[in-house]
């Protein structure tokens, strides 16, 4: 079977300052991800490595660069869905893990547990090998403005780069037929969501 990958940062107006930010961090994510659909690996493995690229760029709504919550700090989820056994990773209400994804494909693979939250989560993510981060290694001067504007006005969307554009998320087909397409993850108030998938 013919490989393919598609990702997206989310679905909004981008404004014509950001389009070129935009389009270079999905070309950034395909990259990621085709270099190893490209040399036969899993969809899994090319999902994981582009929804990375697309968590470390401030101009999407996960990980890094993150709308901050009520209080200011960035929340976190992320899932990953073997569509063949229909067993599931998530993670969810994460302050301390860099990149999301990777903890969902560790709770996927090696946890008993369909999903994990907060400081649970993140203690799982340390015995898996998965390097905490400081909270505030993930909000970026952005979105601290945007919040700071928030606390001293009212919450508005044009405080926030971007605010209705939701997601990040990656589609994949590898060699093997194995696929990845994206699940909608709930939509809680205040927090990032960082990708999801289902692997067949």
């Amino acid at each position: 079977m013919k490989p393919s990958l598609i990702v997206h940062g989310g679905a909004w107006d981008i404004p014509d300052e950001a389009v070129d930010a935009c389009k270079s961090g999905c070309h950034r994510a395909l990259t990621a991800g085709w270099s190893i659909l490209s040399r036969g690996g899993s969809a899994l493995d090319a999902i994981e490595a582009a929804i990375m690229v697309l968590e470390d760029d401030p101009v999407f709504d996960a990980g890094y660069g993150s709308h901050l919550n009520l209080d200011g700090h960035v929340e976190c989820d992320a899932i990953v869905m073997n569509g063949a056994t229909l067993r599931a990773g998530a993670a969810a209400n994460l302050h301390r893990v860099k990149n999301p994804i990777q903890l969902a494909r560790r709770i996927l693979e090696k946890c008993p547990h369909m999903m994990l939250v907060a400081e649970g989560a993140e203690a799982f993510a340390k015995k898996q090998g998965i390097k905490l981060c400081k909270p505030e290694e993930l909000v970026s001067e952005a979105e601290r403005e945007a919040w700071m504007k928030c606390k001293s006005d009212k919450h508005a969307a044009e405080h926030h780069r971007g605010h209705e554009q939701g997601t990040v998320g990656a589609v994949a087909i590898d060699a093997n037929g194995g696929l990845l397409p994206p699940l909608p993850p709930a939509e809680p108030a205040a927090s990032c969501r960082a990708a999801s998938a289902i692997l067949r």
